[in-house]
């Protein structure tokens, strides 16, 4: 029986970072900044034979936890959530108004984690929905997001 070198174990890794990266990265729905989307698109694009490091793990791991896509928060559906935001939309700043709107607009029913804890603090100077930490299991299918459009982080709308 051949033993695995560890040359082999590390291509195994370094290819499943890369196949990780790629899956982040064609995300139809992600929300990713500018330095993300350069980070994800930089790593996929390394030699086949390059090594990646502890902090690029750790990064991609913290991008990965990013990427969950959730249905409720503290109770609240997205489309519940949406409502509330979007009546109460011309008491916001311009990019939160934008945000509530085109969340609208969507007829979202799953936001990404930075998108529904930006949704939810629109609602919560307005209604008390309370706290969620939004935990790490049971993520939302991809296929079962939210419209046609992409959704856009509120970093990009800022």
């Amino acid at each position: 029986m051949a033993r695995i070198t560890k040359a082999q174990r590390e291509l195994a890794e370094a290819l499943e970072f890369r196949t990780r990266a790629k899956a982040l990265l064609r995300d139809r729905y992600n929300d990713w900044n500018d330095w993300e989307f350069d980070w994800l698109t930089d790593e996929v694009r390394r030699p086949p034979d390059y090594i990646y490091t502890e902090k690029e793990w750790a990064v991609l791991k913290r991008l990965k936890h990013y990427a969950r896509s959730f249905t409720e928060y503290a109770g609240y559906s997205v489309p519940e959530l949406t409502a509330i935001a979007y009546v109460s939309r011309f008491d916001f700043q311009e990019h939160e108004q934008e945000f509530a709107e085109q969340v609208h607009s969507w007829g979202a029913t799953h936001l990404k984690r930075r998108q529904i804890r930006f949704l939810a603090s629109l609602c919560s100077r307005f209604e008390n929905i309370g706290y969620d930490p939004l935990p790490d299991y049971a993520p939302v299918e991809e296929a079962e997001s939210v419209g046609a459009e992409g959704l856009l982080s509120a970093a990009y709308l800022r």
